[in-house]
């Protein structure tokens, strides 16, 4: 198997292409007769920013793409007030299509693997049974995070010594229920159970996998955990295969659980759920590394293990148990969640059954050109990959001076690891392995890998909004342009993080409609003054794609439409350069998103706007005119539509031919809907 290597070793003394292809229409030009050119795409270890990745391609996707990959993560707990079926309710009612639900490891019984715990099972089904009614597909996400691993039992022991910060051994009153390399002392160093394991029982005294972080006074009360299975060894080992094993039974008894409670056990073409492996290696992932748990590694790092093996072995098991057991997962769709917070998962690797690469691309305030520097700015900048300029060149002469954040960061360039890689449907190669959403290929056959987005936000309190209002319209404006744009782009479904959470933080569900579900059982008759804008602008830009939907439309046999020309008179841009074909402004044209849909054989819609690098400063409505081709647009009718504020936009039509339209449009920092009715 392909050792991948880590992100710091790849970008030292990386080895850049020795030839770049320049864009064949440079940005900043005031019309821009080249809208999308594959020259826009390049390699990894260079950034920009000012060619667009994501502009590379162009498709016109189905409308069902957009109608049913919107999702929220059910981020609820065990004690919340809230009936979970009413925000069910809520989301559904408003176009939200999948819920993410994690169903942890350790929520199986450790004395009986085939069912769920007895105080949590309850609480997975009233949230299951909610789905089912409301017509919302469940993404169940497979984890082990390590504050809770595997099935487990924690009992409590008490020291009867003093030890000391730094010593590896500890006595007790009693050993009973111990497991040597099974149980370990919990919580010492934050939530993580079992984080030092014991490694030998002498009578009352214990010798432990690493020595103490803090001094334990005699007469303490430890936790200590009985982990059903080690964390993970190297594959190949006995260890390693006792708790795949382990992580096989799990999947299998939470996929029976979930179909029982959605009642298609028998069906036998669609169970009527998916499964993610894995949430994220950022954080809560120590269980996948036996060496973590240990002072001295159990198993040096070499080319045969090293962290990374596990990230690659977990799915590709998890995909083979699936192949081989067919019967227990009919319809259900798996992604790999391990690739979810790193760029070097790719499409041709994944197993036939993993249908998508997961990814996390959570964004922050990025600052560049930091007091004068060229092309100076905070981790974000790139990671010092190699910067070029507007014509493809290689160039850190100048830097703009600018600050971005907003949803899209991930599918620029900006940073060598954009998301594009994933998403495009042309297939890329870093390093020699075959990124794109049509790299695999098996046995001759092509099969797409999909890229999730299986959790994602913008905080309006992490970014000094104290309004609830302002925070309110935020948080619309950055749901639109997360779904309109990458369900155009490639990703088959988008779960926002999370249904709830706050006004003023990441909740999707406004905190008014919280308080209603925790005192009544009944939902609201008119649930007007409960929703969020962000989830009314959601419903509004539903039904502009569900009239007239034509549901046999897939990828692929739909009309490609395509942007022509695009210009505009005013010149705003989103920085500035120095007046040079090299590094012009970033102008709002060369950022236009036009994300064409279609619903049937004569209709299309077309989210678009400019893709603000600040989604903290709203954009007056501007102009811009486009000609769109691939349309009659003799006789057709077109209409625009702004989704947040419930009103129908004036354009103009200014030409029409048999196989174009030129229209102009006013667009702002959101996607405001055209609509092409052909006659």
């Amino acid at each position: 198997m392909r050792c991948i290597r880590r992100i710091t070793k790849l970008l030292s003394g990386i080895a850049l292409a020795s030839t770049l292809l320049l864009p064949t229409a440079s940005f900043g030009q005031t019309t821009q007769p080249v809208y999308t050119s594959p020259t826009y795409f390049f390699d990894f270890g260079y950034r920009s920013h000012w060619l667009q990745p994501w502009r590379s391609y162009l498709e016109t996707m189905p409308a069902t793409v957009l109608v049913n990959g919107m999702g929220v993560n059910l981020n609820l707990t065990f004690d919340n007030s809230a009936d979970p079926a009413l925000l069910i309710q809520m989301l559904a009612k408003h176009g939200i299509r999948h819920a993410r639900i994690e169903i942890g490891w350790n929520n199986i019984d450790y004395s009986n693997e085939s069912q769920l715990l007895a105080y949590s099972a309850p609480y997975f089904q009233k949230l299951l049974l909610a789905c089912k009614q409301y017509g919302v597909r469940p993404l169940i996400l497979l984890n082990a995070n390590h504050g809770g691993p595997t099935p487990q039992v924690s009992i409590t022991k008490v020291t009867t010594q003093n030890a000391p910060a730094g010593t590896t051994t500890l006595t007790l009153q009693d050993t009973n229920n111990l497991i040597v390399g099974r149980s370990g002392l919990s919580n010492l160093s934050g939530y993580w159970a079992a984080e030092i394991l014991i490694t030998n029982i002498a009578g009352n005294t214990v010798t432990l996998s690493k020595p103490l972080p803090q001094t334990i006074a005699a007469g303490t009360s430890l936790q200590i955990s009985t982990l059903k299975y080690r964390p993970f060894s190297p594959p190949g080992t006995a260890d390693f295969n006792e708790t795949m094993a382990g992580w096989n039974k799990y999947v299998s008894t939470v996929a029976q659980f979930v179909s029982t409670q959605l009642g298609t056990t028998t069906n036998q073409t669609d169970k009527g759920f998916d499964m993610e492996v894995w949430n994220e290696l950022s954080f809560g992932s120590e269980f996948l590394y036996i060496n973590h748990y240990y002072a001295t590694p159990l198993y040096p790092n070499t080319a045969s293990y090293s962290d990374e093996t596990i990230w690659y072995t977990l799915q590709t098991e998890t995909g083979n148990y699936v192949t081989a057991h067919p019967s227990e997962f009919p319809g259900v769709k798996f992604g790999d969640g391990l690739a979810n917070t790193i760029p070097w998962p790719y499409s041709a690797f994944e197993q036939p059954a993993i249908r998508a690469i997961g990814k996390h691309p959570y964004t922050g305030r990025a600052s560049y050109n930091i007091n004068g520097a060229p092309d100076e700015g905070n981790l974000l900048a790139g990671y010092g990959a190699t910067p070029l300029n507007a014509l493809g060149q290689v160039d850190g002469s100048f830097g703009p001076a600018y600050t971005s954040l907003f949803p899209e960061y991930f599918a620029t360039g900006i940073q060598t690891e954009t998301m594009t890689r994933e998403m495009t449907p042309t297939t890329n190669s870093v390093y020699g392995a075959q990124h794109g959403r049509y790299a695999r290929i098996v046995n001759g056959q092509v099969i797409p890998c999909w890229t999730w987005i299986t959790e994602v936000n913008i905080s309006p309190s992490e970014n000094g909004i104290t309004n609830i209002s302002q925070a309110l319209a935020f948080k619309a404006k950055n749901t639109l342009r997360y779904f309109a744009f990458y369900l155009n782009k490639g990703v088959e479904q988008v779960d926002l993080f999370g249904a709830v959470g706050g006004d003023l933080s990441i909740g999707t569900i406004q905190d008014n409609f919280l308080q209603y579900a925790s005192t009544n059982t009944i939902y609201p008759s008119d649930d007007t003054a409960y929703t969020s804008p962000a989830l009314a602008a959601t419903s509004r830009m539903v039904s502009k794609f569900t009239s007239g939907l034509d549901t046999t439309l897939v990828v692929g046999n739909t009309r490609s439409l395509t942007l022509n020309a695009i210009t505009d008179t005013h010149n705003h841009y989103q920085f500035a350069g120095d007046g040079t074909a090299a590094h012009p402004n970033l102008y709002d044209r060369d950022v236009f998103a036009f994300l064409p849909f279609q619903v049937n054989a004569k209709r299309f819609v077309i989210p678009y706007y400019v893709m603000t690098r600040d989604v903290m400063t709203n954009l007056p409505p501007e102009n811009f005119t486009l000609t769109i081709g691939g349309v009659n647009g003799l006789g057709a009718r077109l209409s625009a539509y702004d989704p947040i504020t419930n009103q129908t936009i004036a354009l103009t039509v200014t030409g029409r031919t048999s196989t174009s339209l030129t229209v102009v449009v006013s667009a702002t920092d959101y996607p405001n809907l055209l609509t092409i009715q052909e006659r």
